[in-house]
């Protein structure tokens, strides 16, 4: 794990780089199998975080109980379908997504 002023750093740099972007602009990256849906029950800068630090044991976790997972055909054609807009960020090579509705993501994004 890092330490923790690297950590806050890498969480500062997620955030700021998480964005609502349309799934049209998505697409690429669904074609190219990068795309990564994070449940809502999740905080999306912390699955970054936990994917950019490599962390293995964490991801199994949430990909055995279904809060993350890749994104079905059936699913991208009704994001393409419906124009919806997620909540994305890239953690290089994946582009994790959520479905949020609310306006903002994290509370303290809400400030910046």
């Amino acid at each position: 794990m890092a330490d923790v002023p690297e950590r806050t750093q890498r969480r500062a740099d997620f955030l700021a780089q998480t964005a609502r972007i349309p799934f049209s602009e998505l697409q690429r990256y669904f074609a190219a199998g990068r795309l990564i849906l994070a449940s809502d029950d999740l905080d999306l800068i912390e699955v970054a975080v936990q994917l950019s630090e490599d962390n293995a044991a964490q991801f199994e976790q949430w990909l055995n109980s279904g809060l993350v997972k890749g994104v079905a055909d059936e699913q991208a054609a009704a994001w393409l379908t419906q124009d919806d807009a997620l909540w994305a960020v890239v953690a290089d090579p994946w582009v994790l997504v959520q479905e949020r509705k609310e306006a903002a993501i994290p509370e303290e994004h809400s400030g910046a």
